[in-house]
């Protein structure tokens, strides 16, 4: 793998407004090993299988599964038979799900930084596989998403925003009921649900020790797997969503300062200010006055 093709969301669309794209493909050879520079990938299987090579590892894969890769993992297929897939490229930032309750999905967060984290770096091979009906379902919706994105009618990208918004969440859905039946989900899932934890629990004092035990993880691999997953330990995850619930209040009360960090779960104003200020590079009051 020492040498491979990096893709720029520009090569597949010119607008750079709506960073998002969708396409159908037919794969009748190997793709090589490739990267994403600025954006990640949802992948369907329609028809057929291939080997799905992910960094060193590999794996089959085939008709019904779901799967996302994220730009800053290399993969490509082999062994390809009658492979055909539903790409839809996107940018995560533009879509801002955080905003939204999809956030504390525990499906959404094993299927969409779990999983593929632990494919990346754990040689786990588990995936996120459509039963017959569920399977037409996700086929319809892609086609509806994949017709609208050709003919680009007027407010298509807004269509095409609240598509995408609900096959997320329905494949968020169906995740977290196919888990039951899939031994090789339990892990992923359980780690989600640590996670929704957190985005309904950030106002209330939690430890890591508290977080490990509800993942089934010691700390030390807890830890581990969450920093390779997020990018951040769990302490920077929580006080991320803290901050920008302060934000919120900020913007949207007229509340004191004092007030505010104590209902995001800062028990200590020194710690907060430095924290606020690290995040969004002023103090709340400038913050506020800056609206």
């Amino acid at each position: 793998m020492e040498n491979f093709k990096v893709y720029e969301l520009s090569e597949f669309t010119s607008d750079s407004d709506f960073p998002f794209f969708i396409q159908y493909g037919r794969h009748e050879d190997s793709l090589s090993v490739h990267s994403h520079r600025d954006f990640s990938e949802l992948t369907i299987v329609l028809s057929g299988e291939a080997c799905h090579v992910v960094e060193d590892e590999k794996m089959t894969v085939k008709k019904g599964e779901v799967f996302i890769v994220h730009g800053d993992t290399k993969h490509g297929y082999l062994d390809t038979h009658n492979f055909r897939i539903c790409n839809i490229m996107f940018r995560e930032k533009y879509f801002n799900l955080r905003k939204y309750d999809i956030s504390r999905m525990s499906g959404f967060q094993a299927l969409f930084y779990i999983e593929p984290g632990l494919v990346k770096n754990h040689h786990f091979t588990g995936r996120m596989s459509l039963g017959k009906e569920e399977f037409e379902k996700i086929k319809a919706e892609i086609a509806v998403m994949n017709n609208e994105y050709k003919l680009k009618k007027e407010g298509y990208k807004t269509l095409l925003t609240s598509k995408f918004m609900e096959l997320l969440v329905t494949i968020s859905r169906i995740y977290r009921l196919n888990s039951d039946e899939n031994e090789k989900k339990i892990l992923p899932l359980k780690f989600g649900e640590v996670i929704t934890w957190i985005e309904k629990k950030f106002r209330q004092d939690l430890s890591v020790e508290e977080l490990s035990k509800k993942a089934g993880y010691s700390q030390r691999h807890f830890l581990r797997i969450f920093k390779e997953t997020y990018h951040m330990t769990p302490t920077e995850y929580i006080n991320a969503i803290r901050i920008e619930y302060a934000c919120s209040r900020l913007r949207e009360t007229e509340e004191s300062v004092t007030d505010i960090a104590y209902d995001c779960g800062f028990r200590n104003m020194s710690y907060f200010y430095r924290v606020f200020k690290e995040k969004m590079s002023m103090t709340p009051q400038k913050y506020r006055k800056s609206i």
